[in-house]
């Protein structure tokens, strides 16, 4: 009784990162995702690097983590 396979979504070159028990508002992490969207990854850490959101930094690290993955 498990849930049905689906197909994989994302492209072989992307990578998804799911991070819970994240304590910061939609809006706000909507921000800085609008920050580093489309850009290359090694672009998007050094944007959310140099961010004076606090968020930021918890974003950097999702992103660390999905590019190691």
């Amino acid at each position: 009784m498990s849930k049905p396979k689906h197909p994989r979504v994302l492209a072989d070159t992307e990578a998804q990162v799911i991070v819970s028990n994240l304590r910061v508002s939609p809006r706000k992490l909507n921000l800085v995702a609008g920050l580093i969207r489309n850009q290359p990854a090694s672009k998007a850490v050094a944007t959310l690097t140099f961010s004076k959101r606090r968020i930021a930094k918890d974003v950097r690290k999702a992103l660390e983590s999905a590019i190691a993955n």
